[in-house]
């Protein structure tokens, strides 16, 4: 006998077992081979599954959300975009927060964390429930927060600043406004008191500069100094025949550029000769 289709109110995205009873889908056809289970309770039509992409990932979590729940850490932190090491992982557990209560949210891949009470900041992401940009910064330097049961490294810390703290370029050379300013990430820190990581909050907003355009030029930067060589200026602007350019590191009095060279550069032979 042919499978029953799915109601088409059922697909695109995320449902609870609840949702389909009312729709008539008993639990036998939720096993069918169309339909994923990302969590338990829940399920979306194969069709619409893209298990690569922290956004849908999310997204299927949202029935099970409760209005104290919130992405968090390390999860958060993709959704805005901030650069981490290692790189993102379909396999890896969501991060969610539970706001004042001292109940975990519990689901299969969900790595829960609570606060009784916490001033942290949280808004809007789409449709995602999410920890503010600042108020995640901060919670990089929580144990565990990137990485199961270590601390996140000092350089890259200071690569998440840097990225809040710039707007990205637009095409006519210019900023868009960037996520974070340094008052922002210095409200963020005075919020979270004397919570642990952070000394080491402000130790990385000491050496955070903007703009800068990647992980690696922050990383380039900093291992410079660790040297002994002088502190670099940021994105240095040259004037050529096809206009303004920027170096990403430099000593302009010494006319000295640095580039930070990463893949597409080898890849793409327009970007390679643009920065030539």
């Amino acid at each position: 006998m042919p499978r029953r289709k799915l109601p088409d109110e059922l697909k695109g995205f995320a449902f609870t077992t609840a949702e389909a009873r009312e729709r008539g889908v008993d639990r036998g056809r939720l096993r069918g081979s169309d339909v994923v289970n990302p969590h338990h309770g829940i399920h979306i039509a194969a069709e619409s599954a893209v298990d690569d992409d922290i956004m849908a990932r999310c997204e299927r979590l949202i029935p099970a959300l409760g209005s104290a729940h919130w992405f968090s850490h390390r999860t958060a932190a993709r959704i805005w975009g901030i650069p981490l090491q290692p790189a993102y992982s379909a396999n890896e557990g969501l991060h969610v927060l539970s706001v004042g209560t001292r109940v975990a949210l519990r689901h299969a891949g969900v790595i829960g964390w609570v606060t009784s009470a916490d001033p942290v900041q949280r808004e809007m992401f789409g449709l995602l429930p999410v920890v503010s940009p600042a108020d995640v910064w901060c919670q990089l330097a929580q144990r565990g927060a990137v990485v199961g049961g270590a601390l996140i490294a000092h350089e890259w810390l200071v690569a998440a600043a840097d990225y809040l703290l710039t707007g990205k370029r637009q095409p006519d050379g210019t900023r868009g406004t960037p996520r974070c300013t340094v008052d922002d990430l210095e409200a963020a820190i005075a919020r979270r008191g004397r919570g642990r990581g952070t000394a080491a909050l402000r130790r990385a907003l000491v050496d955070a500069r903007s703009p800068v355009d990647s992980p690696y030029e922050t990383r380039t930067r900093l291992g410079l100094v660790a040297h002994g060589l002088p502190e670099p200026q940021v994105q240095v602007p040259v004037e050529t025949t096809e206009g303004r350019r920027h170096a990403d590191l430099g000593y302009p009095s010494r006319k000295l550029l640095i580039e930070y060279q990463g893949e597409e550069h080898r890849s793409s032979r327009k970007r390679w000769l643009s920065d030539l």
